[in-house]
């Protein structure tokens, strides 16, 4: 049996006249429809589809056998189908451009059956002076009438591109598909001999507008794609949280390890604000420890006095504690590490501009273990940016005085 059906097809291919013959003599009609999907100005996809119709009342018996050849450089057939299905058999040529087929079935009154060769075509066109020429030649090679013909061409859909037929074949008339331009020839008898044939010219330009406003929406989307990644990002990714003091509870009183685990990461700079600064054998300890390794260390704190309003005058009263601070921290920091403001109230931490901490806790024995103080922290560059601009403008504030062993001792006068 395998040998049969090629043996069968080569003798009805060798017999034209019992194709002829069968259709002619049997009452079905054939026509032809090729369709060309343009996939760039040069690449299409080809559909011819030959079309048998039994337009009579009685049922048609036909054996049909034919053959097809593309002629177009570089196109190969890639598919043969039949509608109904299950009556087309075929044998394809080794360079996949010539396909021989055969049927044989018997036609219903009024029925319709399609055989349909698909081809792959990346030469259907040829450029010229800037215009794609198409050119289809459609011929009656059997021996009876073809009973309506069909070519359709349908140019690619393209969002940049604009494509434009200059030039149409007085029978062709130009089509719209949605978005998709083309043109369409039609016949609706072609006689044995009789050939069919269907030119077009179109051009292809870049479509600006559309390019420019792509262009705006992916800058538009990166924008909007920034803003929704930093968001989402500093959600998820930025590292913050609450501290406290809490008398009596020092598994949970955690503002002074914030603060000693915030100043030891320090790499290169150390910002601090407190009024009070008691706490010295610790604070000195560690502040020391970054001095000597290079660290930048701007401290700002309350002078050595406690200024009071007795009835209608102002009294200053020595606080000893923060005068003996102020004395070893300037036997111990750097000249310049730190100063004066007897205004100030804030309590703030800044480390390598990355890192803030703020609370109501001073700097003393009574801020990290007696008093019930709250604060939060957060490693965020851009809270950190803002927290190292107050304290700027606190550092450089016209009543921010340098701590030096000359303003102590006039102090004290």
């Amino acid at each position: 049996m395998r040998w049969l059906i090629p043996l069968l097809l080569v003798q009805m291919l060798l017999s034209p006249t019992f194709a002829a013959e069968g259709v002619k003599g049997s009452g079905v009609i054939m026509g032809i429809e090729v369709e060309y999907d343009f996939k760039s100005p040069e690449h299409s996809t080809v559909t011819v589809t030959y079309k048998f119709t039994n337009p009579g009342k009685e049922p048609v018996p036909l054996d049909y056998a034919s053959s097809f050849t593309f002629f177009r450089e570089g196109s190969r057939i890639i598919q043969i189908s039949d509608v109904p299905k299950g009556s087309v058999q075929y044998s394809l040529s080794e360079d996949q451009r010539s396909v021989a087929f055969y049927f044989a079935r018997t036609f219903a009154p009024g029925e319709e059956y399609l055989v349909r060769i698909v081809v792959d075509s990346p030469r259907t066109t040829e450029k010229g002076n800037g215009v794609w020429k198409f050119k289809d030649i459609e011929g009656n090679f059997f021996e009876w009438p073809i009973n309506g013909i069909r070519v359709t061409f349908l140019l690619p859909e393209s969002i940049f591109k604009t494509y434009r037929i200059v030039r149409l074949d007085p029978g062709g008339e130009l089509i719209y598909e949605g978005q998709r331009k083309g043109a369409v020839w039609e016949k609706r008898l072609l006689n044995p001999g009789e050939s069919y044939l269907t030119t077009a010219d179109f051009t292809v330009e870049w479509n600006t507008h559309a390019i420019v406003l792509s262009a705006a929406f992916l800058v538009l989307l990166g924008v909007l794609g920034y803003f929704m990644y930093s968001g989402g990002r500093r959600k998820i990714v930025i590292r913050r949280g609450f501290v406290k003091t809490l008398p009596g509870h020092r598994g949970e009183s955690d503002i002074i390890s914030k603060v000693e685990e915030f100043i030891r990461s320090a790499r290169e700079e150390v910002a601090i604000t407190s009024p009070w600064i008691f706490y010295v054998d610790w604070f000195t300890s560690n502040i020391k420890q970054l001095t000597d390794r290079g660290v930048k260390v701007r401290i700002i704190t309350w002078p050595w006095y406690e200024r009071r309003k007795v009835r209608d005058r102002w009294e200053y009263i020595e606080n000893r504690r923060q005068s003996f601070a102020l004395e070893r921290f300037l036997d111990m920091f750097p000249p310049g590490t730190v100063k004066l403001n007897e205004n100030l109230h804030s309590k703030l931490i800044v480390v390598d501009r990355k890192k803030v901490i703020a609370s109501s806790a001073n700097l003393t024995q009574t801020g990290f273990w007696e008093n019930f103080e709250a604060g939060i922290w957060i490693e965020d560059e851009e809270v950190a940016r803002q927290a190292m601009e107050y304290f700027e403008k606190v550092w450089n504030a016209e009543n921010s005085v340098t701590l030096t062993r000359e303003f102590l001792k006039e102090g004290r006068r």
